[in-house]
């Protein structure tokens, strides 16, 4: 197969197993809008749907408030900018989502995601009651919504950043929920 034929079944795959897919600022708006097309896509399963719908609002959030990459939406408020996927595959759906960070910001997330990937459910609940009483402003609170995330996806959390330039980088958040 060269490459002109791999592309192609790159783009078919990707194509096939896209329910949504949408990039640019997360404002109030916009998510109402993915919101309404995610709960009527996957309206055959409420049980999936609902997940799905958690784990958006949650990550959705993360991109609105701290993407490095602003835009500024018609009423002049300025909201984060990202990209998210939500995909059909045979077992399982997958959220996607990525957006720029600051490079003080990847190490963090980085350990966050590591930790959270480490704990079984029992201590993932016991892990978010620690973080929500932290005091606000404090180093290393906060973050709640990968926990509920990871309490909500039937795998580990799936990530990567890849270097943009010496000051921000892209960082993506792969999410698989069960079919069944």
């Amino acid at each position: 197969m060269d490459k002109a034929e791999n592309a192609y079944q790159m783009y078919s795959d990707y194509i096939d197993s896209t329910i949504i897919s949408y990039n640019g600022p997360f404002d109030a708006q916009v998510l109402s809008v993915i919101a309404e097309n995610i709960e009527y896509s996957l309206s055959n399963n409420p049980r999936v749907s609902k997940k799905i719908f958690k784990i958006f609002i949650e990550l959705a959030q993360n991109i609105s408030y701290y993407s490095a990459e602003k835009q500024k939406n018609e009423e002049g408020n300025f909201f984060g900018s990202g990209i998210l996927m939500l995909r059909e595959m045979v077992d399982h759906y997958s959220f996607s989502t990525g957006n720029i960070v600051e490079k003080h910001q990847v190490l963090p997330v980085i350990q966050k995601c590591e930790t959270i990937n480490m704990l079984d459910r029992e201590k993932l609940r016991q892990y978010k009651r620690k973080l929500r009483n932290m005091p606000s402003g404090t180093p290393g609170g906060g973050n709640i919504g990968l926990v509920q995330v990871a309490l909500t996806a039937d795998y580990p959390l799936e990530y990567e950043v890849v270097t943009v330039d010496e000051s921000t980088s892209f960082y993506i958040l792969n999410v698989r929920v069960n079919k069944s």
